[in-house]
Formats: structure tokens, sequence, C-alpha cells
């Protein structure tokens, strides 16, 4: 049985489009081809790891790569998924991008902005959907991680930094996963994945992502896969730029972040000043 070495867990909209992208770039790795987010550990986890292992390649086709992933980003912030991911893949390996977590909600209400039809401010978002401020309190999601995996597995990128330093970004992934950090198509780097926008159509479009949704739910992936190469899917990217998140806003927001993030440093021996000097 061929089941990954390493996972992207997370944060939700931290940039784990771009690792996708950039992991798929190098010949060494393999990610699902079928499916972007396999959800496994924490959706799909009764179906078993035979349904699991269906997403990987043969023993004899595995031989081809060093490493075997795939990146879920909610894996990071469902409670039950470490210990999952423990009793299956005990070896596991880590990579994880942190995001300041008041510019991560504000791109998480983006995301509903643009794929849901959301219609409230984002004042009464974060009020009535709680876990969008919990998930940014990274601390606690990584303690339970902790708690069955030793810290040097883990390979913690922040977000900020990778924008603005790709390559030393990508030489951690290369020392972190063993390999040849040449062999990544640069090409990628600067994309920009999954801009916050007010789409057109967008009623219809949320439609689209939740029939997507559905369809994955019953594996008819290759359905879905093939709507989204038709073409038609540029029709629904057309819109305008969210408006930034409101300043006073978002320093309130890292301020009610603070002991998080302070926590966070202590714990996984990481600098977080560039949250606070932003």
């Amino acid at each position: 049985m061929t089941l990954p070495n390493f996972l992207g867990i997370g944060a939700m909209r931290s940039g784990t489009t771009w690792l996708d992208k950039i992991l798929r770039s190098h010949p060494d790795i393999y990610l699902p081809e079928r499916r972007k987010e396999v959800h496994f550990f924490d959706q799909y986890y009764q179906r078993g790891i035979n349904w699991y292992q269906e997403f990987f390649p043969s023993s004899s086709q595995a031989s081809k790569y060093q490493n075997i992933g795939e990146i879920t980003p909610k894996y990071l912030y469902a409670s039950q998924v470490p210990n999952r991911i423990r009793e299956h893949l005990p070896n596991c390996r880590f990579i994880v991008i942190l995001r300041n977590p008041a510019d991560r909600a504000y791109s998480q209400y983006g995301f509903s902005v643009k794929n849901f039809d959301e219609n409230r401010t984002f004042q009464e978002y974060l009020k009535q959907e709680s876990e969008v401020f919990l998930r940014g309190l990274y601390s606690q999601q990584l303690k339970r991680y902790l708690q069955y995996f030793p810290l040097e597995r883990f390979l913690i990128l922040i977000y900020e930094d990778t924008i603005n330093y790709p390559e030393q970004a990508l030489s951690k992934l290369a020392n972190f996963l063993g390999i040849d950090a040449n062999k990544f198509d640069r090409n990628t780097l600067t994309q920009r994945a999954n801009p916050s926008r007010r789409v057109r159509f967008s009623r219809a479009r949320a439609l689209a992502i939740r029939f997507g949704a559905f369809l994955q739910s019953k594996d008819l992936d290759w359905v879905w896969n093939v709507a989204k190469n038709s073409g038609m899917r540029s029709i629904f990217e057309q819109g305008e730029a969210l408006a930034p998140i409101d300043p006073n806003l978002r320093m309130e927001l890292i301020s009610k972040y603070e002991p998080d993030i302070v926590f966070l440093e202590e714990l996984m021996g990481i600098d977080l000043s560039v949250w606070r000097n932003r």
C-alpha cells in the first residue's frame, strides 16, 4: 500500500494553493491528480484507508518519486485529525503555512464572498461564524499535533515571508523533503492563487461550487474536472477585487490574537514579528 510520507495541513487561506502548485511542479514529488484536496482524515475517514490509497500511485509507480504527499488545509483545524494521521501515517512529516490571523480571517470572508454569494459585512460574518476567528488560533491547533508527532517533523512557513522571499521558501521545502530545489518550476512562484473578489453571476457560481462538492462526495471527480477545464470557469472569475480590510478592525483583531501569537512563537520556536509590523 502506497500512502503519503508528508501532508500539507494548512492553514486555510494562507497560501496552500501556491504550495500545491509549486510542489506539483517538481518531478520528484507526487500529489493526487484526481483531486486537489482529498479530505480523508476530516470528511471521508469512514470510507477507510483503502479508499484513501486509491489516490496514490501503485508500489511500482511510487518508486519514481522521492516524496508522495497530499494537501488539505482543513486538517490543521479539525481536532480529530492528528490522532487519525498517527494511526495510519506514524512517520508522516507536515508542511504548515501560517498567515497573519487577522488577514487570514478576512481572506476566508473574501472566499465566501467569491464562492458562496456572501452578502454580510465582514463584522457580521465574524460575529455569526465563530469558527472563522478560531481558525486563527494556530498554537492550539499545532499543540494537538505535537501530542503525537515531534517538532522536527514540521516545516513552518510564514505566508508573508514566503510571498516576499519565495526562493527562501523553496530552499526550505527542498531541505525538508530532501529534494533538489533547482527542479521547482519558477514560473509558478509569483502567480497569485484564489484572489478574493466580488464576481459576476455570484449565485450561479455558488451553485456550481456546491454541485462540484456533491460530485466529489460521490467520487465523480472526473465530471467536475471536465467542467472546470471546459473554459466556462473564466466566466465566473470576472469581477471587482474585494476592498481591503478596515485598518482599525484589523488592528483590533491582531490584538485579540496576540496571546496566541506569543504562545505560538514559544511553542514552535519561530519569530512572528512580521505580523506585528505590518
